[in-house]
């Protein structure tokens, strides 16, 4: 079984005639007052509160964020920074408003980020390119992929969408919604820190129709865990607003945002695992990582290894987070790559060779 992990940078260099540069991890840049298209690249963790049009109009909307918006910009560790808010919520009820804030401003930020981008790649993106590839060589070897990404972002569901076949809907029992990211027997999707179509359901106060009624009784919510598809305003059918399905970007994070149904597939998958491709993740999620290397449930024996970072840096840091360690049996392969998304794809047959 193949397991593929996607993180920040996969949708951060998710197009190919659009490959990131240093104009793109730098601030948003404007050319003679146009912006340029880095202004709807999907961003990487410290990109999140940049300054631009699109993020500061959204900020102003969730207004209880602003007075820590300064805390999170600049060169400073954001998962840091909002561990330490979510820490000080316990003592200053002020920072539940301020953290539920965050949360809409992220899931508008990112669903207007993948919109905008949209328009940019028109459906030629590397994910779709991968998936190609994968598919291929599933069908060859009649293999099962499991997925995981901890993106916010739909862009692989889309992109599955347009190479697999496959289809993201709420059909199922009410209690069980989103089955159809786990049901396809050939490839599996887990979302482990949620999804910008996700939202949980809210019993207090009763059925909220604005994400501002959320805010104001922020830290009195009663957040059920039922999950449920929700439009762009996390909005549900019977016309109530939700709680956004987001895991805040936290250091170490320890809980997952996802159905409990995703949680034990993930876990019935990974003893199965024999080969892993992390694309853009740096493997700083304890608790996923923990889930890895548990004894009981976790990964079996070895297993090959690819890494696809934008860096040298991202690359080293991944593989030394994972401690899969070197490959035990004279077959197994290891991969290490930092040229980025972009470079894996312009450079298929290295991927289609570890495949092999």
């Amino acid at each position: 079984m193949l397991l593929v992990i996607f993180g920040a940078g996969a949708s951060f260099d998710s197009v190919p005639h659009l490959a990131p540069d240093a104009r793109s991890i730098a601030p948003i840049t404007y050319l003679q007052g146009r912006v340029l298209h880095n202004a709807d690249r999907p961003p990487l963790a410290n990109q999140l509160f940049e300054d631009r049009p699109t993020f500061v109009a959204i900020m102003k909307e969730f207004a209880d964020s602003l007075p820590i918006i300064p805390l999170l910009r600049g060169n400073v560790p954001v998962e840091q920074q909002l561990a330490a808010l979510e820490q000080q919520a316990q003592k200053y009820p002020t920072r539940h408003r301020q953290l539920l804030a965050i949360r809409f401003y992220l899931h508008r930020v990112l669903w207007m980020c993948q919109r905008g981008w949209a328009n940019h790649h028109k459906g030629i993106t590397n994910y779709a390119t991968f998936l190609d590839a994968i598919r291929r060589w599933r069908e060859e070897l009649d293999e099962r992929v499991c997925f995981v990404t901890f993106n916010y972002d739909t862009m692989l569901e889309e992109a599955m969408q347009q190479v697999l076949g496959m289809k993201f809907d709420a059909r199922g029992p009410v209690n069980n919604s989103l089955t159809s990211y786990i049901a396809n027997p050939s490839y599996q999707l887990i979302k482990l820190h949620g999804s910008i179509d996700w939202g949980l359901e809210v019993s207090f106060p009763e059925r909220p129709t604005s994400p501002q009624e959320l805010i104001e009784h922020a830290a009195e919510l009663q957040v059920s865990n039922q999950f449920m598809k929700a439009g762009p305003n996390i909005n549900f059918g019977n016309g109530s607003c939700g709680f956004p399905a987001l895991a805040i970007p936290v250091q170490s994070k320890s809980q997952f945002m996802c159905p409990e149904t995703h949680r034990e597939a993930l876990v019935t998958s990974l003893p199965v695992v024999t080969k892993i491709i992390a694309i853009g993740w740096r493997a700083t999620e304890q608790h996923f990582l923990e889930m890895l290397k548990n004894r009981l449930t976790g990964l079996k024996g070895d297993v090959d290894l690819m890494v696809v970072s934008g860096d040298q840096k991202g690359m080293m840091e991944t593989t030394n987070n994972l401690a899969i360690g070197p490959p035990r049996g004279t077959t197994r392969k290891r991969a290490l790559r930092s040229n980025g998304f972009t470079g894996l794809i312009n450079e298929i047959g290295h991927l289609e060779t570890f495949l092999r």
